[in-house]
């Protein structure tokens, strides 16, 4: 029999919910559930990619985003419903 963890979820404190979540799907992944065939992932070609990237570097010079990663990852946020599929 495996051991038991309980996990408490403090929502005040982001970081230890992306532990948590982190420390979840390690353990998922280390016993072979299956689900992680289920989550959703990107899929991006090389030109879309190649696309995104200048599409950022243009904002970034025209001074509409920063260069910032939190800025960047609000860009790819706004398109991620776009790039994901269930495979």
């Amino acid at each position: 029999m495996g051991a038991k963890f309980t996990l408490v979820l403090d929502t005040d404190d982001p970081q230890g919910l992306r532990d948590a979540l982190d420390i979840a799907l390690l353990l998922n992944k280390n016993h072979s559930t299956g689900y992680e065939s289920s989550m959703p992932k990107a899929k991006i070609g090389k030109i879309a990619l190649i696309k995104l990237v200048r599409t950022v570097a243009k904002r970034v010079e025209e001074g509409k985003q920063s260069a910032s990663l939190r800025s960047s990852k609000n860009f790819v946020d706004e398109r991620w419903d776009s790039l994901v599929h269930n495979s």
